[in-house]
């Protein structure tokens, strides 16, 4: 009897084991690892490049069932330099979106793990040469390393209203060059009577040293020859192209009189939002916001909205074509290394490059995307003009360089000369110093 029950309570004892294992046995086949990404986009949230960022990541969950990616969205302006100190402090997160501004930061550290043996060398013969701009990934390159993988391009366009321009008397081919966009701005000011404050004024600017962005100072200056940076990094802002254009700004507000002079205070934002409330009647402002000025047209119809090149000195040569926009970087210390170098990977192959276009109403980075029917629409009309406008006249900074705020030296140059404290030579000598001091 004795020997029955020690037989039965092994038995016993070996079913509730076997039970345990089959509970076990799947939990512990997909042990999940959890890729961490910093990124200016929040999935959860409304609009286009947030659905496809969604998309992208239920997909690859799909497709990879042990790795969950958790998106912990950051302030876009300080996300760059977060991540570095994070590097620093050994707590970084696997993955970090960085924009062109700020890729310096991280070409001059080693935050950033080399994706050429992680992802480039295990593409099909065909992924690069359906590239784009191929050049971008040349840029993100230092001592053979790719420290990047871009994402998203964008630049800056001049846009305006087709009806004021109209009205004006005046076409598309008068936006060509600098000079005949201040006659535009002059002739599309409007005014009750000559003294009078304007309604509307020809020329928006946002020249605050806070929420900046490019100017047509700043973008005029890079097109120059030889651009704003030299050899090794050297900041070459005090030139006579660039104090042309730092001239040009100050004009339109103290003798032109077609930029308010409440635009030494105002941010890109801000002037974005007066633009699209139908205070302004042309502004520098990036191609990735037409489609929200479009929404949010306010007494006006948003379909006259129009985007023409950056104007250049003289007609027969388009001003620069500033590549800009995000891309991925892998942390070099991470212990999830390989699972989120396969998610960068995800993120921009073909069937992810779809997305950032639609719904995503990014510009094409692939020619395989640019070539889809969704793409052919007149929804997509103005995708297509910023891919013709990157093949006319595309430039880069260099990555290495460290240029975010000096697009913010550019604004308190001009600051300086409308509030007469310094003269354009004296200005810019100062910029150039502020823009070299952190290099």
């Amino acid at each position: 009897m004795t020997r029955l029950r020690s037989v039965l309570a092994s038995l016993a004892f070996a079913a509730v084991v076997t039970s345990v294992g089959a509970l076990v046995a799947p939990i512990a086949a997909y042990a999940q690892t959890t890729v961490t990404m910093w990124t200016f986009l929040d999935p959860n949230r409304p609009g286009g490049r947030e659905q496809a960022l969604k998309t992208i990541i239920e997909s690859f969950e799909r497709q990879n069932p042990t790795i969950r990616i958790r998106v912990e969205p950051q302030v876009w302006t300080t996300l760059a330099e977060k991540f570095v100190l994070g590097h620093s402090a050994g707590n970084a997160p696997d993955i970090a979106w960085v924009n062109l501004e700020n890729m310096g930061l991280i070409l001059n550290s080693d935050a950033a793990a080399d994706l050429n043996p992680l992802i480039v060398r295990n593409w099909p013969a065909d992924r690069r040469a359906d590239l784009l701009l191929p050049g971008w990934l040349d840029s993100l390159t230092a001592n053979g390393r790719l420290q990047a993988m871009p994402i998203m391009a964008s630049t800056w366009v001049l846009m305006y209203r087709r009806d004021l321009l109209r009205d004006a008397g005046l076409t598309p081919e008068s936006l060509r060059t600098w000079d005949g966009v201040t006659e535009a701005a002059r002739r599309m000011t409007r005014r009750a009577s000559p003294d009078a404050q304007p309604q509307i004024w020809g020329m928006g600017l946002g020249l605050s040293q806070e929420r900046f962005s490019a100017t047509p100072a700043v973008l005029a200056a890079i097109g120059a020859p030889g651009g704003i940076f030299g050899d090794n990094c050297r900041a070459r802002l005090a030139t006579p192209e660039a104090a042309r254009a730092v001239q040009m700004q100050a004009d339109w507000i103290l003798r032109d009189r077609v930029t308010p002079r409440e635009a030494l205070s105002m941010s890109s934002d801000d002037a974005i939002d007066q633009f699209a409330a139908g205070r302004f009647a042309m502004q520098i402002i990036a191609n990735s916001r037409f489609e929200q000025i479009q929404r949010t047209a306010a007494g006006w119809n948003g379909a006259d909205l129009a985007m023409a090149p950056v104007p250049g000195v003289s007609a027969d040569r388009p001003g620069a074509t500033l590549i800009v926009g995000w891309s991925a970087v892998a942390w070099s210390r991470s212990p999830r290394l390989q699972q989120a170098a396969r998610f960068i990977d995800y993120m921009t192959n073909a069937e992810s490059m779809a997305l950032w276009s639609a719904p995503g109403a990014q510009v094409p980075m692939t020619r395989s995307v640019a070539a889809r029917p969704e793409m052919q629409t007149a929804q997509a009309a103005p995708l297509r003009e910023v891919s013709a406008m990157f093949a006319a006249s595309g430039a880069y900074m260099p990555a290495a360089c460290n240029w975010s705020r000096t697009f913010a030296d550019f604004n308190l140059a001009t600051q300086q000369v409308v509030l007469g404290q310094r003269n354009v030579a004296d200005a810019l000598r100062v910029a150039e110093r502020a823009t070299q001091d952190r290099q």
